[in-house]
């Protein structure tokens, strides 16, 4: 072996070892992990015959898609530090950088599916589990060419609609069988899920390479330029902070940091889409409540009217403040990585005045798109109006838990992306409660999104408004605990 080719190896063993490190520091594994068992107890909490049919989707959205949420923040983070311009002096290719990052995350992916796949009964079918490495490799490559020259994580979530759901919807209209036209085999993610539920094909499998052929040319031309390109406006200009004065005013300090979030937020358009969202879900939801639970009766033969208050309490009432919860978490960590949590420590409750208002900001604006999402979905509450606005007040205090839990608990961007994997499914947990009677479901108002269910499922006006002043209350103390140890680690 050559000198050139032994220097070469040791670098890629090198570069292996970082990965992994990487992936161990930003709690990426654990974050697999946690989300992993917390699948496996579901899976073992259904009917045995429904585990082979859950469990490739559970693959396909959630164990074979990690690519979708650690790849960007990696890259950003990267880009942001200095390593991805060091990485260009270095004599390792971008190419094998890419390799080493995807087959980190298609390995990840495959140990998680060997783990939850025995418990569906399925054993480890060897077709099965290549599916999982193809879906792993593209959805992690389709990352990287979306992330481009962002250096911003929600740059990066304004993209995902405009390419993740041409390519996914086909999908999941394909696997329901809502629709099985060929034309919907286009999107390979189709393919992916066909082979995730064991039905090989060769011409699929083909076709998935041929994706992951072209992705692999793009993201290795893209994903490891240094910087955005040159543009009218910067999504990296400095932040405008309140001038110094003598007298302090909390009002002005936020005014500020709301111009300094419009320019991100507006510029990334990731407000605007957050706002599209929440109608088009009702939308979708009022269809299902209908024209929906008939074809779901004649595909299945289960009948879901009797449960359509739990499936508007998942997308809406739940799901919701959750999203919005998480994109505002994400903001605080685009400050940590800019440094401006320090900055903002040293200066006159600014700090407080940041939390205020963005918590603020975020509540309210859940609240509202909660109440109204609800009567489009033609979820009516059974304690009508005060009922609705109960339902909005609660879902808009627990809208700030997932987000002062990012603040608080992750270190940066990448670990903020791990946590909202690792918290989304136990803080869905609580809805479990609509299929437990007696004293034995007070025990999940531990939990914040149990009191915002109740509040919603609640057939009379007081007990609804019970349970929201109950949320409202959770919620608070656990944001002022968190914030409290925010404040203690910026200091430290």
């Amino acid at each position: 072996m050559s000198s050139t080719a032994t220097v070469g190896a040791s670098a890629v063993r090198s570069l292996v070892v970082t990965e992994l490190r990487l992936h161990r520091r930003h709690s990426m594994l654990a974050a697999t992990g946690a989300m992993t068992a917390v699948w496996v107890v579901v899976l073992l909490a259904l009917e045995p015959g429904w585990r082979a049919e859950a469990v490739r989707w559970v693959l396909f959205l959630e164990l074979a898609i990690l690519g979708f949420f650690f790849v960007p923040a990696l890259a950003v983070i990267e880009r942001s530090n200095g390593v991805t311009a060091a990485l260009r002096l270095t004599r390792l290719a971008p190419s094998t950088a890419l390799a080493v990052r995807v087959a980190a995350l298609a390995v990840t992916a495959l140990i998680a599916a060997a783990v939850v796949l025995p418990v569906s009964g399925l054993g480890w079918p060897p077709d099965v589990l290549v599916a999982v490495v193809l879906m792993s490799s593209l959805v992690s490559l389709l990352a990287v060419v979306m992330v481009g020259r962002a250096t911003t994580l929600t740059a990066y979530m304004a993209r995902v609609p405009a390419v993740a759901v041409p390519l996914i919807l086909p999908a999941l209209l394909y696997g329901t069988g809502l629709w099985q036209h060929r034309v919907l085999t286009l999107s390979p993610m189709t393919g992916a899920l066909e082979l995730l539920a064991g039905r090989w094909s060769w011409w699929t499998a083909a076709w998935i390479l041929i994706w992951v052929a072209g992705l692999w040319v793009a993201a290795v031309r893209i994903g490891f330029d240094v910087a955005p390109r040159a543009t009218g406006t910067s999504t990296t200009s400095p932040r405008v902070w309140p001038p110094a004065s003598d007298t302090y005013r909390p009002w002005s300090a936020a005014l500020s940091l709301a111009r300094a979030d419009r320019r991100t937020i507006l510029e990334d358009r990731i407000l605007l889409l957050l706002l599209a969202g929440v109608p088009i879900l009702a939308l979708a939801v009022r269809w299902f409540s209908t024209t929906g639970l008939a074809w779901v009766g004649s595909r299945y033969g289960v009948d879901l009217t009797a449960h359509l208050p739990l499936i508007w309490a998942f997308v809406l009432v739940i799901h919701t403040p959750l999203m919005f919860g998480a994109m505002t978490g994400l903001l605080f960590l685009e400050d940590r990585d800019a440094g401006l949590f320090p900055a903002l420590a040293t200066t006159r409750s600014t700090l407080s005045t940041l939390l205020a208002y963005r918590l603020g900001a975020t509540g309210v604006t859940t609240a509202i798109l909660v109440m109204l999402g609800l009567p489009i979905a033609g979820a009516h509450h059974p304690a009508g109006i005060v009922g609705l606005v109960a339902t909005g007040l609660a879902a808009g205090a627990v809208a700030t838990v997932p987000a002062m839990l990012l603040a608080s608990f992750a270190r940066d961007r990448v670990q903020g992306m791990a946590l909202t994997k690792a918290m989304g499914v136990p803080l869905y947990v609580p809805l479990a409660w609509w299929f437990v009677d007696g004293p034995t479901g007070w025990l999940f108002l531990i939990i914040p999104t149990a009191w915002t269910a109740q509040s919603f499922w609640a057939e009379e006006a007081l007990v609804a408004a019970g349970f929201a002043f109950g949320g409202v209350t959770v919620s608070v103390a656990l944001v002022a605990a968190l914030a409290a140890r925010l404040r203690r680690s910026i200091i430290a």
